[in-house]
């Protein structure tokens, strides 16, 4: 299968690290309804406990957090890779291991793909007034790029998914070029998304830095939570 589009996910039985108790969220607390009582914005720097034996140029945190390499770092300045900002990450081994953990970083997608295409049929089904929270059904994810809204970065998000990073096919073509580890790109076309499934994708806010979650919604004169 050919796809213009990408999205980035670990290899199969590829181990996840496993983010630390001392990661600090807000707590949204909802007014009108308990079962609205979340995490919201990261606080902190994120903790993860990772196994010596898991560590890749890309490593995939549970949850979806993504750290990588200074490797990773390097190759995407050779190759001018746009659509990403890093965080600084806590790194603690699973075992008693003596010597000191590698230096990994965060991975924040800031690329925007817009919002999803017409042809997804992605639809409000709860939006709380008194939080915020929201719900929204995907009727068809195979078709949720739509090119038009892509600002071209090789990194980018698709609103409602913040938590898919999808990939140019410059960039799926450097990570294998370059035999990257621990990602693999698969076509946009084929997410692991049933028809009808459902996301809750909080505040754009919680996934972008504040600068560019800013950029974002005065450039297109909206606020996306």
């Amino acid at each position: 299968m050919t796809s213009s589009f990408w999205y980035l996910n670990p290899p199969r039985l590829h181990g996840l690290a496993e983010e630390s108790l001392d990661t600090e969220y807000e707590i949204i607390i909802c007014p009108a309804r308990d079962d609205h009582r979340h995490g919201g914005k990261r606080l902190s720097d994120l903790s993860v406990i990772v196994d010596p034996s898991r560590i890749s140029d890309f490593t995939w945190v549970w949850g979806g957090d993504v750290l990588v390499s200074p490797r990773v770092l390097d190759l995407f300045e050779k190759h001018r890779v746009t659509g990403f900002e890093t965080r600084p990450v806590k790194i603690s081994y699973s075992k008693a291991v003596t010597v000191r953990p590698p230096d990994l970083f965060e991975l924040i997608v800031t690329g925007w793909g817009g919002f999803a295409a017409p042809a997804a049929g992605v639809s409000l089904v709860e939006s709380c007034s008194a939080c915020g929270h929201t719900v929204y059904a995907i009727a068809e994810p195979s078709r949720l790029i739509d090119a038009a809204a892509w600002d071209g970065s090789d990194l980018f998000i698709v609103w409602p998914l913040p938590g898919y990073r999808f990939a140019s096919d410059r960039l799926a073509s450097i990570l294998r070029q370059e035999k990257v580890s621990g990602v693999k790109a698969f076509p946009a076309p084929t997410l692991p998304m049933k028809r009808g499934d459902r996301a809750t994708p909080g505040s754009l806010a919680w996934s972008m830095p504040e600068n560019r979650t800013r950029e974002l919604e005065q450039r297109y004169g909206i606020s996306i939570s």
